[in-house]
């Protein structure tokens, strides 16, 4: 029996390669014993690579030089919104740029990306594409609608923006923090992508991303509206009673003075969060605002009830001159 010592540094926590731990002194015997899994040909960890995420970190011992963890994959680890439905699917998807020797396996997708389009990070220790590549590389498996929620995301600025991993983790207290990606870089890779795949989606995506965006679900519910023929509300609104801040709210008709606000879960169980929403809605309609709450129940599978009631809410202040 042999302990963590005799490992290479790090294995005892994480994945690491076959070459790797033979330089560490450790035989084929122990390489291939019950004490290590083996997530991918020529890789040992202890413990169980199970999710998506887990999955693809296990595959980093096996990146070579210039190569890089891209498309869904990098998302993930950049913490982006992937959609649910791809929850699944523990493809690892690996680019390399044009030229290079793409890897391949079972469970390896590889493509090569032409010299002028290629921008590599280290992100904690993964190389990984850069957050716009990553975006128009996921393009090949993600819907507009999906790519707008990962655009949105990207060039998110606050901190309650839950989940996305920043290559500078902010400080205690601190409400923004720089974006990973500008809207003009999202732009400028659309249109660079040309002909390849997923480029049209591309270009449609970058039009409708929105600055001020700080949740999947926020993004979701200007979509639902818009996809319902309604006017795009304005996102991230702050809403003043002369001298007096009111609040920010997610979604708001600014001149009819309709909020729309997503709730998710943890406006729910959260003590502090649930009063202070109360308290937002409860001055918002003292100064004549209407105010819309959705939570998923109204958004999916039919939204048909939420677009009802903001449709009614914008004929009613239209009735009145708003």
């Amino acid at each position: 029996m042999y302990g963590p010592e005799n490992l290479p540094e790090g294995a005892a926590a994480g994945p690491f390669s076959v070459g790797d731990g033979r330089r560490a002194g450790l035989t084929a015997g122990q390489l291939n014993s019950a004490e290590f899994t083996s997530p991918h040909r020529g890789v040992r960890m202890r413990g169980i690579a199970t999710t998506p995420l887990e999955i693809a970190q296990a595959f980093v011992p096996r990146l070579r030089e210039r190569s890089v963890l891209g498309g869904v994959t990098a998302a993930r680890v950049w913490g982006l919104p992937v959609p649910r439905r791809l929850d699944g699917d523990s493809t690892v998807h690996v680019l390399v740029p044009a030229g290079r020797n793409r890897p391949v396996g079972r469970g390896i997708r590889s493509r090569s990306i032409h010299e002028r389009l290629w921008d590599a990070r280290d992100l904690h220790g993964v190389p990984v594409a850069s957050p716009a590549l990553t975006w128009a590389t996921a393009a090949r498996h993600l819907e507009v609608s999906e790519l707008v929620v990962l655009g949105d995301a990207l060039v998110a600025t606050s901190t309650n923006y839950e989940r996305l991993v920043r290559p500078n983790t902010p400080s205690d207290g601190a409400r923004t923090a720089p974006p990973l990606a500008s809207l003009e870089e999202l732009a400028g890779i659309a249109n660079a992508w040309g002909n390849r795949e997923g480029g049209a989606s591309l270009r449609i995506a970058a039009a409708r991303i929105r600055l001020g965006v700080e949740s999947p679900m926020e993004t979701w519910t200007r979509l639902v509206i818009v996809a319902a023929g309604l006017p795009e509300p304005e996102v991230g609104v702050e809403v003043w009673n002369g001298p007096e801040f009111v609040g920010r709210v997610d979604l708001a008709y600014r001149a009819q003075r309709i909020a729309i606000e997503y709730e998710g879960d943890h406006h729910r169980t959260d003590k502090r969060q649930w009063r202070k929403d109360i308290g937002r809605v409860n001055r918002l309609q003292e100064i004549d605002w209407f105010a819309i709450r959705a939570t998923t129940a109204q958004l999916w599978p039919t939204p048909t009830r939420f677009v009802d009631q903001v449709r009614a809410a914008l004929q009613r202040a239209e009735a009145r001159g708003a």
